[in-house]
């Protein structure tokens, strides 16, 4: 697994499932994959396989929870 940081935590109103929904729904991958989620107060922490990442990178780049951008990278 490799942990991917993004911009988003708990002042923004993210949850798990904000989380998983994105990146499974934008990487065309199975939610069930994605591993551990950390979610702090300005960012959040989250796994992924590593055979996936630059897929997921790649494809979410462009995604957004609530109006706002992910800024996703590797952590």
């Amino acid at each position: 697994m490799v942990r991917l940081s993004m911009r988003l935590g708990k002042q923004h109103g993210i949850r798990p499932n904000d989380i998983v929904g994105v990146i499974a729904g934008y990487a065309d991958i199975p939610g069930a994959v994605i591993g551990k989620i950390t979610i702090q107060d300005k960012n959040s922490l989250v796994d992924v396989p590593e055979n996936l990442v630059g897929k997921v990178l790649s494809k979410a780049a462009d995604a957004q929870i609530r109006k706002q951008p992910l800024g996703l990278q590797k952590a």
